[in-house]
């Protein structure tokens, strides 16, 4: 689901989503507001018909059909869509909560300015002095009600809060290789094309591409558990030289790869080649045997971006490169420019 529509539309549909949400049992949290929200757009038919059907039965939605309704068919919502609806309901309560606070405010100014009059018109008539206590006794309800109103927007903000923690963890999950905390396939090339999108001729934006020698025969030698302990040790090489300069990510199987904006070719040379001694150097005890193994190698292809070339045809000359190595006898970096590839 998305919300490419005009702030005035959006308006609209969060002014009927409240009033929506006022008719209902349910409380005034995200999950009642997601799914009055897309009632509201009119995009979602099967939503809308069985909201519609659910109101003639029950005539109001309490917490566990709204909770069923959200489940079935908001809970698919990818999690920037899902950022979207708990941003819009956040600004929403926020506005309630300041108006609440201001009325709160001027009802309290009301109650002292009728509490100074009513000593001076308790002396000059009785009737007037009834009436007088009967709109003190209901400014003091309103009060009360402004009370419990601010608490529950407080519940409300705090449950938006925690929400958006929620969102925040499963948006890095859905970027993350699970098994090496790396950032996955997904990640990496949505951070590619925003790095492309700002790359200027003015510096260049390098790529490395990083392939596990003869892993297959590493996995069938040693095992999968063996060859998943090879995988992360991998990574966390990566990991360290990619440091806060440099994007590292595990882009599938045994392969990596780093991106190095602002960075001069020959420099992603020097980090390539820094990489592939750091991978020959490693040791991995083998638990079976007991044994340290230490014939893991690299291959790596490295080039710099051409600009105005797409990131398929960026990442296909770094592969390139990569193959190179492998043809060449593994263990090594090969660097390719734009014009060599042409070539």
């Amino acid at each position: 689901m998305q919300y490419e529509i005009s702030k005035e539309k959006s308006a609209e549909f969060l002014r009927q989503a409240i009033q929506h949400m006022s008719m209902q049992d349910a409380a005034f949290h995200p999950v009642s507001y997601a799914v009055w929200y897309e009632y509201s757009s009119g995009e979602h038919a099967h939503l809308i018909d069985e909201v519609n059907s659910l109101i003639d039965k029950e005539k109001k939605l309490n917490e566990k059909s709204t909770a069923q309704l959200f489940n079935k068919h908001i809970a698919s919502l990818d999690a920037d869509s899902a950022q979207n609806i708990v941003d819009r309901f956040n600004h929403v309560v926020s506005d309630i909560n300041a108006s609440t606070i201001k009325a709160g405010h001027e009802t309290t100014q009301f109650r002292k300015t009728l509490d100074a009059w009513s000593g001076e018109l308790q002396q000059l008539d009785g009737e007037v002095a009834r009436h007088m206590g009967e709109l003190l006794s209901e400014t003091a309800n309103i009060q009360q009600s402004m009370h419990t109103l601010q608490d529950q927007l407080h519940s409300s903000m705090q449950e938006i809060a925690a929400l958006k923690n929620e969102i925040v963890k499963a948006k890095q999950e859905a970027i993350s290789d699970g098994l090496t905390g790396l950032m996955n396939r997904r990640g990496f090339d949505h951070a590619l094309n925003q790095s492309l999108a700002s790359a200027s001729s003015l510096e260049d934006t390098c790529l490395i591409i990083g392939d596990i020698d003869f892993f297959k025969r590493v996995n069938d030698t040693y095992g999968h558990l063996f060859g998943d302990k090879v995988i992360q040790a991998v990574a966390r090489i990566m990991k360290a030289v990619s440091g806060e300069l440099y994007t590292a990510a595990r882009y599938g199987g045994e392969e990596f790869v780093l991106l190095l904006p602002h960075t001069p070719l020959e420099t992603a040379r020097e980090v390539a080649e820094n990489i592939r001694q750091h991978v020959a150097n490693i040791s991995i005890k083998n638990n079976i045997t007991s044994k340290l193994i230490s014939n893991v190698t690299i291959s790596l292809g490295v080039t710099a971006y051409q600009l105005g070339e797409s990131a398929e045809s960026f990442l296909n000359r770094a592969d390139q490169a990569l193959y190179t190595s492998k043809a060449k006898g593994r263990n090594q970096v090969t660097l390719i420019a734009e014009e060599l590839a042409a070539a």
